[in-house]
């Protein structure tokens, strides 16, 4: 009996203490609504560092829905505040609360630009990872890729428009995560046959092709920027192709198309620096004696390109002996007789001739 008794005294005795806590926390809240709102504090959240919105906007538009500072808490309707925010074109996501120090705490999800497209008829927006449009903004200039021609000035796009914008965006943030390729592509034009790029070092055009994966086309590109650029420049080609597998297709300025293989021009390049070297070591014959170092070979690389370095082979060169010949100088008439056929004038021979004697003295 006195165990029933107990247990009914303990659950007496939570159940006033509970009693007691919802109480005071009830006094408690009440006491912070009663409270007025000391100030606004805002912050900003977003993945790069283009911020088109600031604290001051965000401010002026919680006060354009009500009055703020020195407001009871109370009276502050925080769902109607996030609200606002949330249709802004720049705000991705918002959230409002008062903190204990009677502060209204706004924590922003800034939209974050992927891409600057301009249409065919001259007007230009941003749009973000979702593919959503955003306007341009006065006090901000996004450092993005730049889309060219984009056939589309509706906001509501049909199927091809959709796809394209779609693809337009994936090459943007693919360019965007590579620092060399951030500095290198000024801008990308859209075309009938796909994307072309336009680089910021190099007067060419580089064909990218619609869509696909990016990531193997700039590495054959990458590819073929280490193995020309050093060689014969950037000048020398007016196009290059990458939007086929495996291959580039390089057109010279003025010339017909050539198409690369990137394995086997490597193969090629390999193949022409053990024959320069070679060449250097030949030529050393009857000469005085020199130690040819990886230096050496290196220098006559970089010097101006020969005629077999400008050409880029679709297939690796065969070997080819290069038999020494030493041709050795004449000394002899004999010698240069027997190499060329000189004719030879008989030269007349002196005859001394006596001198007359006169009969006189006899």
């Amino acid at each position: 009996m006195q165990q029933v008794w107990r247990k009914r005294w303990q659950q007496s005795g939570w159940i006033a203490l509970g009693a007691i806590t919802l109480v005071l926390l009830g006094a408690a809240i009440s006491k912070k609504n009663h409270k007025v709102c000391n100030g606004i504090e805002v912050t900003i959240n977003g993945d790069g560092n283009n911020y088109f919105i600031d604290e001051k906007g965000v401010a002026a538009v919680l006060k354009a829905v009500q009055p703020i500072k020195g407001e009871p808490v109370e009276t502050i309707n925080l769902q109607l505040l996030e609200a606002r925010l949330k249709q802004d074109k720049w705000i991705a996501d918002a959230q409002v609360y008062v903190d204990n120090k009677q502060l209204l705490q706004v924590i922003i999800e800034e939209k974050e630009p992927v891409a600057r497209i301009f249409t065919s008829a001259g007007s230009s927006f941003y749009i973000d990872s979702a593919c959503r449009r955003l306007p341009l903004s006065d006090k901000l200039s996004a450092r993005i890729p730049m889309f060219t021609n984009f056939p589309s000035e509706r906001t509501m796009l049909s199927r091809p428009d959709s796809e394209l914008l779609a693809s337009a965006k994936e090459l943007a943030i693919f360019i965007q995560s590579d620092e060399f390729w951030k500095a290198q592509v000024s801008q990308v034009d859209i075309t009938p046959e796909g994307f072309e790029m336009i680089p910021t070092v190099g007067n060419h055009i580089v064909e990218l092709g619609k869509e696909g994966e990016w990531q193997p086309k700039f590495d054959r590109l990458f590819s073929f920027y280490k193995q020309v650029w050093t060689k014969v420049g950037f000048e020398r080609y007016e196009r290059i192709d990458v939007q086929f597998d495996k291959q580039v297709v390089a057109t010279v300025r003025g010339a017909k198309s050539a198409i690369v293989d990137t394995t086997k021009a490597r193969i090629a390049f390999e193949n022409l620096l053990a024959e320069t070297k070679k060449s250097a070591v030949d030529t050393l014959v009857n000469r005085p004696v020199k130690t040819v170092t990886r230096k050496d070979s290196v220098a006559r690389l970089l010097m101006k390109p020969t005629v077999a370095q400008q050409k880029i082979v679709a297939a690796p060169p065969k070997k080819v002996t290069v038999k020494q010949q030493v041709i050795k100088q004449p000394t002899t008439i004999n010698q240069l007789a027997s190499n060329k056929k000189v004719e030879v004038k008989p030269v007349p021979k002196a005859v001394l001739k006596k001198k007359a004697t006169s009969g006189k003295g006899k």
